[in-house]
């Protein structure tokens, strides 16, 4: 299954996840589509990654990684998703279309 969406749950997120945070750790490998950030009892971000290939870099260089230093640590799978469809934002989820 060569999605090109990422699921990436954020474990022990003493500070805040943005936007803008996702986006300057994810882009450094490749082009991002689309991010989805989930907030209920645990933090959630889907993003779609303009390859399958991206997507894969994304995942063997940041999975297990932590975002700030001993903090925020990324566990990060292949979603069950082709595409991230945007549609809004809520206080539960932050959302953001670069192509829309």
């Amino acid at each position: 299954n060569e999605t090109t969406v990422l699921c990436l749950t954020v474990q022990n997120a003493k500070y805040p996840i943005t936007l803008d945070v996702i986006r300057k750790i994810c882009s450094i490998t490749g082009q991002i589509l689309r991010i989805c950030i989930l907030r209920k009892r645990i933090i959630q971000v889907l993003i779609e990654f303009d390859s399958f290939e991206t997507a894969r870099k994304v995942k063997d260089e940041l999975d297990g990684a932590d975002i700030y230093s001993g903090c925020c640590t990324l566990k990060i799978d292949y979603a069950n998703l082709k595409h991230l469809v945007v549609r809004g934002n809520d206080q539960d989820e932050i959302q953001l279309d670069f192509f829309n």
